[in-house]
């Protein structure tokens, strides 16, 4: 059975993407200039984990500014891709950004609704945002909708496995509004197996100046489950890409 997109609306989880929406409007005009060695690395992570080799669309989530959609394109000639984001601001900018591109398109769009149809892209990929949004279950579950079988999901987000991301995760909730929480590795690697992903490669590294982060890809089966499972007895396991960081 298919995954279908959820329409309902939660009011108390539609406030913190409004204030998510304001924040992101004020900050979006200098987001890129702001954050840019942090995005150098965050980004360039996920775009080594995520492996294209043709013709795959991809879709991003929590796009921003366009910058993860830029760096592929670059990196990769032949690959289209779809970036949503809830902030009109951001999303103005992406577009401003790769104008006259016509392999990447952007759009507003909440990660936990998202407005596609099931099993529409190659890969998913959500970097810097998870940690924003108040229902990361809802979402993964709606990312793994719209992926097509065989086709992998990339996420980087802050890491609670990192002893000074425990404490800033204290801090951050006092002082910022539009952050709810950051998972541990494993929390996140059990998730995306609750989803029924294979997990392919779950590591944490560190982001200048002193983000401690996750880095999780994982595998939509593209068989049924239960012929997914035989496969699985027959071949052997895929090792795990772990490394760790501060304890």
């Amino acid at each position: 059975m298919r995954l279908r997109c959820s329409k309902a609306v939660d009011v108390k989880r539609d406030m913190p993407k409004a204030v998510l929406v304001r924040h992101y409007g004020r900050l979006a005009a200098r987001y890129d200039r702001r954050w840019q060695a942090y995005l150098a690395q965050t980004l360039g992570h996920a775009l080594e984990a995520l492996r294209v080799s043709g013709t795959e669309r991809i879709l991003d989530v929590g796009c921003g500014t366009g910058e993860f959609a830029r760096m592929a394109v670059e990196r990769f000639p032949k690959v289209s891709i779809v970036g949503v984001d809830a902030a009109p601001a951001m999303v103005g900018l992406a577009h401003t950004k790769l104008t006259g591109c016509s392999r990447a398109t952007f759009q507003m769009s909440r990660a936990e609704a998202l407005p596609f149809g099931a099993e529409e892209f190659d890969a998913v990929v959500c970097a810097n945002t998870l940690h924003h949004l108040p229902a990361p279950r809802q979402a993964l579950q709606e990312w793994v909708r719209v992926l097509r079988p065989g086709g992998r999901l990339i996420v980087v987000d802050w890491c609670r496995d990192f002893w000074h991301c425990r404490l800033m995760h204290y801090w951050v909730k006092l002082f910022d509004r539009t952050y709810t929480a950051m998972l541990r590795l494993g929390e996140l690697r059990k998730l995306a197996e609750e989803f029924g992903l294979t997990v392919e490669r779950a590591d944490r590294f560190m982001a200048k100046p002193f983000y401690g982060m996750l880095c999780v890809s994982a595998r939509k089966a593209s068989l049924p489950a239960p012929l997914a499972r035989q496969a699985d007895e027959d071949v052997e396991p895929i090792a795990q890409h772990e490394t760790s960081g501060s304890p």
